[in-house]
């Protein structure tokens, strides 16, 4: 702790929640709250900190959760029906440890925080979100347990800034043009040539603070955790403060969020964090998998161990083509992607062209391309999601901004004029309007398209939404070339060699270590995850852990019906095929709180066996704890096992 030193900037703002009008889980908005229209502004123009902070929890359940009863909110996880949480809140600007950045830190302290027990539960917040982002899945948990919890943006979150109005957002959603406000998320460096920039440009922290915030979001956390002791202590403490001796403190977080707890517990050499739960982090292993393989259902894979940055281009470049040999009809989006087919066969034919594809008919090109994405350790189940990911734009976004993050770029070194921008009903750039940017905040996710803000790509006929099989000549530039060696793909058109390096040198400096010690940790995902793909992530993550460690206090977990995104399934073509991770968030919380106290020890790593809802006449069934599945003390069959630098997973 005494490494990573936490500067806090300006003055935290507090607020003190009734429990009512306004509580620490749900902005007093309760389950039927958050079921409902999202919350507005008395004024438009100007709404107050506390509607801002009301909109961005509503949001951040809706974006991550599915909140129907069908679905088992309120039943099988989120808020009970009971009063709102009442307590205390903090948001705090943290500086980052280089002191060209902040991140954004809040702790929330329960009435029923328990000084002579105390427990504190850091939480990460997932994707690029907000400080928020991480409240529905994991802090819900600790609120619930009376723990205080505190949350960080990991440096991302909604830091925009925009560049006609020369404006950004504080740490408490409101639209700021004051550079010099401590409490601004994050103003563009004095070196930005703002005005080379293309008309109406928004930027993002992720994509342009210049930092490559990835390569320390675990001690970002580890500067949360440090802030909340403080913090925590001025709040409660009668005689002592408190401290990592005497305090238990648990982590969790879910996708990038879950990457920053395992890279916090990598940094703090179990000094600090006491256990964690994490579901489907975005480990980033690399070369730590060398000689070690992959075995599930028959097949075997090498450990290749794939960033989302590669994979994410990987799919780029042939994902386009390979859902055209996905024949199921009823699959999530399949009718979008029917209603473009014509596009998505012009891109066949560009790979076929390019000799990225063998010659021949389209459907012989697309069955390649799908091969190709399966050979790479993709699984079928999450190639299933394929029409989705195109239909949200899903891997340009995810290839742009982690290009510029890794390459620590500019605002004016963007690649291939690219940007982003809000878009007109045309896909054109336009300005981005005082309402809209009164509500940025709250409804932004932190990394485009979002909120009305798109992928904007330079054309012939100026700039344009970058549409996920509209731009082939950009895709293929960065396709990646680790890539060569399971895809046989040779790059045609390439990025400035100089350019590539920084890229090649940033995603290196988030390579992960796979070292955890003996504390209980559960890693929880779903085996259909079409965005973070087991075999690259979770089962890669486990693989390197037991060759390093042996038995270690790490357990993996695989939901055979599980996907990335819960808050999908309130949609009826993903809640008939997939259940919800969120669930097991709890549960497994609950386990490794139990046994930091004394309490048994975790269940074997195990693919637990979880079950669709029923489709009759009547309609689709409620979900219930059958359709989830349960651990089991002696898994046998189901038992994930390393050996003979193998990982063996059940089908």
């Amino acid at each position: 702790m005494r490494s990573v030193p936490a500067v806090v900037l300006g003055q935290p703002l507090r607020r003190v929640l009734d429990g009512s009008t306004d509580d620490l889980l749900t902005a007093g908005l309760g389950a039927s709250g958050l079921r409902g229209p999202p919350p507005t502004f008395v004024n438009p123009l100007q709404p107050t900190a506390t509607e801002l902070r009301r909109r961005a929890i509503y949001q951040a359940y809706r974006g991550l959760l599915d909140v129907s009863d069908a679905g088992g909110f309120t039943r099988l996880y989120g808020p009970d029906s009971s009063l709102g949480i009442a307590g205390v809140e903090y948001l705090i600007a943290v500086q980052t440890p280089e002191g060209r950045g902040t991140t954004t830190v809040c702790l929330q302290i329960p009435y029923s925080f328990d000084v002579t027990r105390p427990l504190l539960l850091a939480v990460a917040s997932s994707g690029s979100r907000g400080v928020y982002g991480g409240l529905p899945t994991a802090g819900e948990w600790g609120l619930r347990k009376g723990a205080a919890v505190v949350h960080t943006d990991k440096g991302t979150g909604n830091g925009a800034w925009d560049v006609d109005r020369q404006r950004g957002w504080r740490i408490d959603g409101r639209c700021s043009d004051d550079a010099s406000d401590p409490l601004q998320i994050w103003v563009p460096p004095t070196d930005a040539r703002l005005n080379d920039l293309p008309a109406h440009s928004i930027l993002f922290k992720h994509a342009q603070s210049g930092l490559n915030v990835e390569s320390r979001w675990g001690i970002y956390l580890l500067q949360a955790i440090q802030v909340a002791l403080q913090l925590l202590s001025q709040e409660r403490a009668s005689s002592q403060a408190f401290t990592a001796d005497n305090t238990l403190i648990l982590a969790a977080g879910v996708s990038n969020g879950g990457a920053t707890v395992l890279r916090a517990m990598e940094a703090d050499g179990g000094a600090v964090i006491d256990g964690a739960v994490v579901s489907e982090p975005n480990a980033v292993l690399g070369r730590r998998t060398e000689g070690l393989e992959l075995a599930s259902g028959g097949l075997r894979w090498q450990a290749r161990g794939f960033g989302l940055y590669d994979y994410a281009n990987l799919h780029y470049l042939l994902q386009p083509a390979a859902v055209l040999a996905e024949h199921d009809p009823t699959a999530p989006f399949a009718a979008t992607t029917m209603a473009q087919r014509s596009q998505h066969e012009q891109w066949c034919l560009q790979l076929q062209e390019q000799g990225i594809l063998q010659a021949g008919s389209i459907a012989n090109g697309a069955s390649q391309a799908r091969q190709l994405l399966l050979d790479a350790g993709m699984q079928a189940s999450g190639l299933a999601l394929g029409h989705f990911n195109l239909a949200a734009g899903l891997w340009p976004s995810v290839t742009l901004t982690y290009a510029a993050a890794y390459g620590r770029l500019k605002p004016q070194e963007m690649p291939y004029g690219s940007g982003f921008a809000m878009a007109d009903e045309k896909g054109l750039p336009r300005r981005m309007s005082d309402q809209e940017a009164a509500a940025f905040w709250c409804d932004a996710s932190g990394i485009a398209p979002t909120a009305g803000c798109a992928v904007m790509a330079e054309g012939a006929d100026g700039m344009r939404c970058a549409q996920p099989y509209g731009r082939f000549a950009w895709a293929l530039a960065f396709a990646p070339d680790r890539m060569a060696d399971s895809a046989r793909i040779s790059r045609q058109a390439r990025l400035d060699l100089s350019l590539s390096m920084r890229i090649t040198e940033g995603h290196e400096a988030c390579l992960m270590k796979g070292a955890l010690g003996t504390r209980p940790v559960i890693m929880l995902h779903g085996r259909a995850d079409g965005l973070i793909p087991v075999n690259h992530s979770s089962r890669a993550y486990y693989a390197v852990n037991q060759a390093q460690e042996g038995p270690s206090g790490l357990r993996y977990y695989e939901l055979i019906h599980g996907q990335h995104f819960d808050g999908l399934l309130g949609l009826s073509e993903f809640a008939c095929r997939y259940v919800p991770l969120q669930p097991w968030i709890g549960r497994s919380l609950d386990r490794v709180y139990d046994r930091l106290r004394g309490g048994p020890a975790l269940p074997p790593s195990q693919v637990l066996r979880t079950l669709p809802r029923e489709q009759s006449a009547a309609g689709l069934a409620d979900l219930h704890n059958d359709h989830l599945g349960q651990w089991r003390d002696a898994p046998d069959d189901d038992t994930i096992e390393f050996k003979d630098h193998t990982l063996h997973v059940p089908l």
